[in-house]
C-alpha cells in the first residue's frame, strides 16, 4: 500500500524494494498512534530517519523531537541528562534543568541504542515508560510527562533478555510495534534511488552538481556496504567533490576496487536492478533511467553493456 504523509524524513527513505516499502507502510500505519516503536537494524541503515519520520507524520509533529544517546548514559549522568535537576542539588549544579524528557513533552523522545543502556538505568527508564513520570534530581515531587517514545537498536534485545543482559519487562514495554530498517547489501535495486537522493542533498549543501558514470553505478551497485547508508553518503560526499568533471567515476569514489574488471556477481546483480527498474516502470526506459538516476543515454548504454535487450512497452 506504501503509505506516505509530506515529511521531510519519510522523503529520505527513497527505494523501491519490498523491505523499504514495508518500512514506509509502518510509518504510515503506526505513526498516528502513541504505542511504543522499536527501531531495529544495523549502523547506517537510518534508524533516526525512521524515528523522524514516525514523529513528523504524527499528530505530535508541531512538538519538540529529542534525541537521546543511550551509549552516554551512566550512572552518574543518567537522572541528571534525562530528569534533570534542582539548582545546588549537587555540586556544580549552578542553575536548574529540564532534562531531556521534559524537553520532549508533547513530543517524541528517541531513545537511540536502547541496547547499550546499563542495567541499572534500564530499571529507570522502565519506571519512566510505565509511570510517564520524572523526579528531577533534588526535587521532591514528580513532574508528569506527555511524551511518544521510539527507541532504536543494532542488537537483539531478545537476545540479551535472555542473557539476563536487557531487562525483559523493559523490552515488552518496547517492543510494541517492531520496523526493521534493512542493509543496503540486501536491497541492491534501491542503491541507485538512494544514490540520486543523496546527489541531490549534496547539490543543494555543497553547490556543485555530479553524476555517476556508468562504471561508477556498476561499483556502487556491487558493493557490500558494511556502514550502509551512511557510507554510501560519505562515499558519494567524497566523489562529488573530488572528481574532475561532471561525472564520478569509480577512481573518485575510492571503494579501492576501481581497478579491479567486472565481477559476474556484479554484473548479475545490476542486471537484477535495471530490469527491476523497467519492469517497475512497464519497459518505460526514460522513467526506468529516471528512478535509476541517470540519464537515458546512460540507460542504453548500461543495458548494452549487460547485453540486456528489454522491450519497450510505455514510451522511449
Amino acid at each position: 500500500m506504501d503509505i506516505r504523509c509530506d515529511s521531510p524524513a519519510m522523503g529520505r527513505l527513497v527505494g523501491q524494494s519490498a523491505s523499504m516499502k514495508r518500512v514506509r507502510d509502518l510509518i504510515g500505519v503506526v505513526a498516528s498512534f502513541p504505542s511504543t516503536v522499536l527501531v531495529r537494524g544495523e549502523s547506517g541503515t537510518g534508524k533516526e530517519i525512521v524515528a523522524r519520520a514516525i514523529h513528523e507524520c504524527s499528530p505530535r509533529a508541531h512538538a519538540p523531537f529529542v534525541p537521546v544517546d543511550c551509549t552516554v548514559l551512566t550512572e552518574s549522568l543518567f537522572e541528571s541528562l534525562l530528569f534533570g535537576h534542582e539548582k545546588g542539588s549537587f555540586s556544580g549544579a549552578v542553575a536548574t534543568t529540564t532534562g531531556l524528557v521534559r524537553a520532549a513533552d508533547g513530543g517524541t523522545l528517541f531513545l537511540d541504542e536502547i541496547g547499550e543502556l546499563p542495567l541499572p538505568e534500564q530499571a529507570k527508564m522502565l519506571r519512566l515508560l510505565q509511570e510517564r513520570t520524572v523526579l528531577p534530581v533534588g526535587a521532591t515531587r514528580p513532574i508528569g510527562v506527555d511524551i511518544r517514545v521510539v527507541a532504536a537498536t543494532h542488537r537483539d534485545l531478545h537476545a540479551m533478555a535472555r542473557e539476563g543482559r536487557f531487562r525483559a519487562d523493559l523490552l515488552y514495554r518496547l517492543d510494541v510495534i517492531r520496523i526493521g530498517t534493512p542493509a543496503l547489501r540486501d536491497c541492491p535495486e534501491d542503491i541507485p534511488l538512494i544514490a540520486r537522493s543523496v546527489l541531490e542533498r549534496l547539490e543543494s549543501r555543497l553547490g556543485v552538481k555530479r553524476e555517476l558514470s556508468e562504471e561508477a553505478m556498476l561499483q556502487i551497485v556491487s558493493y557490500p556496504w558494511p556502514g550502509n547508508v551512511r557510507q554510501l553518503a560519505a562515499c558519494l560526499e567524497r566523489g562529488v567533490i573530488l572528481a574532475q568533471s561532471s561525472l564520478i567515476t569509480p577512481a573518485d569514489l575510492g571503494l579501492g576496487i576501481n581497478a579491479e574488471p567486472v565481477k559476474p556477481m556484479l554484473v548479475a546483480s545490476t542486471t537484477s536492478t535495471v530490469l527491476a527498474a523497467l519492469s517497475a516502470c512497464r519497459g518505460n526506459r526514460a522513467a526506468a533511467a529516471r528512478q535509476l538516476g541517470i540519464d537515458r543515454r546512460q540507460l542504453y548504454r548500461l543495458m548494452d553493456r549487460l547485453k540486456l535487450r528489454e522491450p519497450e512497452t510505455s514510451g522511449a
